[in-house]
Parts: C-alpha cells; structure tokens; sequence
C-alpha cells in the first residue's frame, strides 16, 4: 500500500471517527437487545399508541395521532401559556430530552419539539382525567373503551415506548391545576393513574423523581432502604419449587406486612410473600423492567425477585399452590397461564456473581434437605389434614396402646 492510499484511508476513519455522536450520562431509555425480543416480541411493541421516538409513524399506530391532537386542544385552556410559548418552552427541553434516549433520534429539531408537545401534554391529559373524572368528555374515545384505556395503560409501561419524565413534570406544570392549592404532586397523579400495578405498595414509597414510568414503577416495588447484595456466586437456580417446600413443610403465607415486593421471610417453617395481582398486563410491566434493569441499572434486585419467583414456579401445580395460598391474586386464567408467564421470563439475562436473595434460598434449600421436616410433613398432610384423620390416628394408638397393654397383663398371668 503507498502513502496516498494509507492517507485516504486514515481519512475515512477519522471522518466516522468525527461524525460519532457523544455518549450521554442521561441516557435512561433503551431499544429490547434483540435476544430478549425475540422471546416474546408483543410484550415490547405497542399496540395503541406511540410516546417517544422509536415508535413514532408506525402505520398501525396512526388511528391515536388524532386522539392525541384532541386532547392537546383539551389541555390548552388548562395551560398557562399558549401554544406557541408551550413550542418555545419545549425547545429549551429538546437537548436534555434527545440525550435520554440510547440511539441517535432521526427526528429534526421541529419534528422532535412537535413529539414532545403533542405526546407530552397527551400524557398530562390523560393522567389528569383518570385523576378526576369530570374531565373526561362525552365524546372521549379513549376512556369511553375500558379495552382502550386498558390498552394505553399498557403502552406506557414499554422502556422503548418512553418520554423522559422531567417532560412529562414540565407540562404539568404548566397546567392549571398544578397552581390550585391542594393539587397532588405528579407523582401522586402517577401513582394514581398506575395503581392497578401498585395496590399493595406503601403510600411512603416511590417518593424520588424517575427517569420515565417504567424506572416510576420499578423503583415502587423495591425497598426505600439501600439494597445489600450478598457476595458469592448465586444460587437461585438451586431454589426449590413450590410443590417441593410444601412437600417438606414450608407453609406459604401472604405476607401482611411487606411495604414492598421483595420483602420475603423465612422463619419456623413459614415462608411470607408479599401478594402479586396477575393479570393480562404483568408479564409485559415484568420483562419491560427486566429490560430496564438489564441495560440501565448496577443492581437488579427486581431481576432477581422475579428469578425467585420462577424458581418456585416450575409447573402449574406450583403455580395453583400459590394461588391457593393467597400469594397470587388471579386474574390471568387458569393455573397454567401463569406457569407459561414465568416458564422463560428470565432466559438470556444476567443476573451476576451476587444474588439478593441468597441467603433465604440456601435456608429453603437447607429446610428442604432436612429429613424431619419431611417426616412431619407426610404425617401432617397423610395422617392430620383434618379432624377425622387426626381422630382415626388417635383412635388407632389408643388400640395399639391396649392391645399392648392386654399381651403385658397375659404375659405376667402365666
């Protein structure tokens, strides 16, 4: 190769070298690896509506760009601007907002200003009408539809389907209500809107302000308090299965006093779970968190509390253990749709040298390997599952007892 082809080439990869975007501290929203898409590409892909970049244009979304319009002419007389200074405040937004996102937005300046206002006070609209319902229209479509809100509802918790949430707090903000006194804060009007995700969470929690919904409702279901990952390589593939702690002994129990839902106790033979509403939703809200976690986050302690979960869920017959149990809340179906949520939810993730829950699984494993916890359990679940059998035992020992008593007093007759 002579100099001139050497400089030519140097050239062109200085020139990519140039045109590389800046990587950005603030990125927090993320397109699915295609690895973990795969698996289940629907719980990842809206089906209504498009918030944010990634999905924006898509053929079968464009029905809700209208509705998205009309409830932009709804949230202006709430404004405390008009439309062109709510343009001019969104701009001074569009840098920040453009840096949250992990790929380069195509979009040009107009277009992402224009997606951030009309998704943006979409968004507000919304969460302002499920907040208080005398602002819903007679003509409101969305609301108007149980499925169709339902199907909103769902959009919004997808990480690619994601507007940064200081957005989503600037046209609160600037709305009426936010100047009335009393009204709640965004996050209270988040919480609100989400709380068919959210009904065993503490009031205390999810107090700090997320990067978007899917961060709102992850950060909901972990403890206020710091997280202590225990060091060692984990053991959560050696956890038991429902049907098998049972099996041994282990009493399941709905947990009355958890404030989150990874707060699980093992003591005396009782293992307490906080309850989980399963519904049509909760394997998109679980693997969209996953997601999250997986690209974002340096602890994944939700991973690891469902990784749990699907250890201890193995088959149907763990899944219906459950549900009589009161740990599961069922509103998916029968036992084994349930298995089927948890059967590969957890495939092609990392979970790490360090497990959250490890020491409560080497206690349910130790419980488990024990061989008088399993003799009680086959004399409690063969021999005093309920009164009769208690009493036919009794009654039995008692013949026993008198029979041996009736051989002693012939022997010493002799």
């Amino acid at each position: 190769m002579d100099m001139s082809q050497g400089k030519s080439l140097a050239d062109s990869i200085k020139a990519k070298l140039e045109s590389l975007s800046s990587l950005s501290n603030q990125c927090c929203i993320y397109k699915v690896p295609n690895k973990l898409r795969r698996l289940n590409p629907d719980v990842y892909s809206p089906r209504l509506v498009s918030f944010g970049p990634f999905h924006r244009g898509k053929e079968d979304l464009q029905a809700m760009e209208e509705h998205k319009y009309r409830y932009l002419q709804s949230f202006l007389p709430r404004a405390s601007f008009s439309l062109e200074d709510l343009v001019r405040v969104a701009r001074t937004w569009e840098e920040d907002a453009r840096s949250c996102y992990a790929e380069d937005v195509k979009l040009n300046s107009d277009e992402f200003v224009k997606m951030l206002v009309v998704d943006g006070s979409f968004l507000v609209e919304l969460i302002l009408r499920s907040r208080y319902p005398h602002l819903i229209t007679e003509n409101d479509r969305i609301f108007g539809k149980p499925w169709m809100i339902t199907d909103v509802c769902r959009d919004m918790i997808l990480i690619e389907n994601q507007l940064p949430f200081f957005i989503v707090k600037g046209f609160f903000n600037l709305s009426t209500p936010y100047y009335q006194q009393g009204t709640p804060s965004i996050l209270d009007m988040v919480k609100s809107h989400f709380s068919c995700f959210l009904s065993n969470i503490d009031d205390n929690m999810c107090d700090s302000e997320p990067e978007h919904f899917v961060d709102y409702l992850r950060s909901c279901y972990l403890p206020l308090a710091p997280i202590r990952l225990e060091e060692g390589i984990s053991t959560v593939y050696n956890a038991p299965k429902a049907t098998e702690l049972h099996n041994a002994g282990v009493k399941f129990k709905p947990s009355e006093t958890s404030s989150c839902l990874l707060d699980l106790k093992f003591a005396d033979g009782v293992l307490e779970i906080p309850t989980i509403m399963v519904d049509d939703l909760t394997e998109s809200l679980f693997r969209n968190i996953i997601v999250f976690e997986q690209c974002h986050c340096s602890e994944k302690s939700f991973l690891h509390y469902i990784r749990l979960l699907s250890c201890f869920i193995r088959s149907p017959a763990d899944a219906d253990l459950l549900i009589r149990s009161g740990i599961f809340l069922n509103s998916l179906g029968v036992a084994e749709d349930i298995s089927d949520v948890f059967d590969s939810i957890c495939t092609e993730v990392i979970f790490g040298r360090k497990f959250y829950f490890q020491s409560l699984s080497e206690n349910l494993q130790s419980y488990c390997n024990t061989p008088w916890n399993r003799w009680k359990a086959i004399l409690r679940h063969d021999y005093f599952h309920n009164p009769w059998s208690v009493a036919s035992v009794l009654a039995a020992l008692i013949l026993l007892l008198l029979t041996f008593i009736q051989a002693v007093c012939s022997i010493l007759a002799l």
